[in-house]
């Protein structure tokens, strides 16, 4: 059912596309009517706003890319100074991994809306909300690097954690597991007011990870999955996680830590890979072992010591422009719908 509401959804799309198109065409009348275009405009970056959210529920498929990418670019030819669809242009060729056009479309988006480099005050707002990371005591991966990045108008600050590599893809060339967390806090009052973690697509959160990071000034406890990395707040057990789509109003059943636990003992995937030839094969213990944290992993010192800190509404841009020299898979700037 949901199959077929998905593909009579694209279909009405591409009619409205295609009268779109014609529109566009008549660039002398658009250029007499500047009011039309930018209306004109919305129209192409909400179409490529929904084939975005398509394109990563149902599958990654590239026909559907085609479209994102399409409307994006009829929209900045109407809009050229709009620095979201810029980056949303940019975050698009990320996922595909087109790097070149995504970093061209990254420093647009830059351009058009410049970050601020941290004041001595944002740098110790970075420092008081750290969060906490706990990981297995087995964990092979390292923590390699620690960028965050501070929302310019809301008081949140995004947390994004780069691991050595995810157990299971060691084909992919990522050379890292790019992984995100957020933290929320009250201004006036100082205390957190909420912590989101990425765990495969799914944004956990609770009120008990609230309660603890309150309780351990302001610093909320993460712990971080075996081999994978998902990032799994205080009281995640009695989450059912799921990826929800904003705009398209899909939901996404994600694994849940018990199922990845049977896929983790079984063995992982490529065993055989020579990027992966001293990796652990599977998971050795128990369910109630592979859920135990007691590893401590502070990157406080971290953030001192590299001051990858920065102000922006573009987290995947900046990191890709100022801080890592090699390539991440981009993840969601932030924990709610990025229009708002």
């Amino acid at each position: 059912m949901r199959t077929s509401i998905v593909i009579i959804f694209v279909l009405v799309l591409a009619i409205i596309n295609a009268g779109f198109a014609q529109l566009s065409e008549q660039s002398e009348f658009l250029g007499a009517n500047d009011a039309f275009a930018r209306k004109l405009a919305r129209h192409y970056f909400a179409l490529g706003d929904v084939y975005l959210e398509l394109y990563d529920s149902e599958g990654r498929k590239p026909f559907i890319f085609d479209k994102v990418i399409a409307n994006y670019k009829e929209g900045l030819l109407l809009d050229p100074a709009n620095a979201r669809r810029e980056y949303r242009l940019g975050y698009s060729y990320h996922m595909m991994r087109r790097l070149k056009e995504a970093s061209i479309r990254y420093d647009n988006a830059l351009r058009l809306d410049p970050p601020r480099l941290p004041s001595q005050n944002d740098i110790d707002l970075i420092i008081k909300y750290a969060p906490r990371l706990f990981v297995h005591q087995k964990e092979y991966f390292k923590l390699e690097d620690v960028v965050a990045v501070i929302h310019p108008e809301k008081t949140v600050i995004g947390y994004h954690l780069f691991w050595d590599d995810d157990i299971d893809y060691p084909e992919d060339n990522d050379p890292a597991d790019h992984e995100v967390l957020w933290i929320e806090f009250d201004q006036k009052t100082g205390k957190v007011t909420g912590v989101y973690t990425y765990f495969h697509r799914a944004i956990l959160s609770t009120e008990e990870a609230v309660k603890d990071a309150n309780l351990n000034n302001n610093r909320a406890r993460i712990n971080i999955q075996w081999g994978q990395h998902g990032s799994l707040p205080i009281g995640w057990e009695k989450l059912k996680p799921e990826a929800i789509y904003p705009i398209t109003g899909i939901k996404s059943e994600v694994e849940t830590m018990q199922t990845r636990y049977q896929d983790a003992i079984k063995g992982r995937r490529l065993p055989d890979h020579p990027l992966g030839k001293d990796w652990p094969e599977r998971f050795e213990g128990s369910y109630k072992d592979y859920t135990k944290y007691t590893k401590e992993i502070e990157i406080r010192t971290m953030l001192q010591k590299k001051k990858n800190i920065i102000i922006s509404k573009w987290p995947n841009a900046v990191i890709d422009h100022y801080f890592l020299d090699y390539n991440f898979f981009p993840k969601r700037e932030w924990p709610w719908n990025t229009d708002k």
